[in-house]
């Protein structure tokens, strides 16, 4: 486990993350230093939350570490998030792919935590950076670092906006091939859609509904989506 502790943080010192607040994965650190070959599956949010604020990127990893049998997801499901149904839509998901979700590396998209959306841009520049800065780094610290520790053979993005940021369109524009992009539900509550990606010469569906803290995903709709990148 040391050896994957000191490649995690020294990933996140190297794309000028470590001392942004967030959380980089709420799954079990033992899960992260568990083979490659255990991890298929990767379910990707767009950022934290301001219950991600009381500590740094590079805190979080040591806490975790620290702690290598605890899930924040599973904590989500006992109560820690004060919501409970965003936890058990994200343990859900995966069960109706066929994963077992303790096997599933849950991340964010965006490096940073923020109250929400609006956020973001003012909270960066508290911070000296800029909004495309954090992006392009949280991007290739994904690349370089949460895909090298696995061998996911789908990923899961769980904020599909495609006309503002979210962790589809940041998947789309820095991996996607555009022209791969098909929906199973075009539009409204259940909106789904899936494209090809290319990371680290790895050639993976990613599936896209829409954010389940707040919309419940269609689980049809979700294997349909992938169904259209067997195609």
């Amino acid at each position: 486990m040391d050896k994957t502790r000191d490649f995690i943080l020294e990933g996140l010192s190297r794309f000028g993350l470590a001392d942004l607040p967030g959380r980089p994965y709420d799954c079990a650190f033992d899960l992260l230093a568990a083979k490659p070959s255990r991890k298929r599956l990767v379910v990707m949010g767009f950022n934290g939350s301001l219950a991600d604020s009381c500590m740094t990127n590079r805190q979080s990893i040591l806490e975790d570490y620290a702690h290598p049998f605890i899930s924040g997801v599973q904590q989500g499901i006992e109560g820690k998030w004060g919501i409970t149904h965003l936890a058990k839509r994200l343990q859900q998901i995966p069960v109706c792919l066929g994963y077992r979700w303790e096997d599933v590396i849950y991340t964010n998209a965006f490096m940073m935590c923020s109250q929400n959306a609006v956020t973001l841009k003012k909270e960066a520049a508290c911070r000296n950076m800029t909004m495309n800065e954090i992006e392009t780094k949280s991007m290739a610290f994904f690349e370089h670092v949460t895909a090298n520790l696995s061998e996911p053979d789908l990923i899961v993005a769980y904020s599909n906006s495609l006309q503002s940021i979210s962790a589809a369109s940041l998947l789309l524009k820095h991996f996607g091939d555009a022209t791969t992009l098909k929906f199973s539900h075009p539009k409204g509550y259940h909106t789904t859609f899936a494209f090809m990606a290319n990371i680290s010469s790895r050639s993976i569906p990613v599936v896209c509904v829409r954010h389940m803290s707040r919309f419940k995903p269609e689980e049809g709709y979700v294997r349909a989506a992938l169904k259209l990148m067997e195609c």
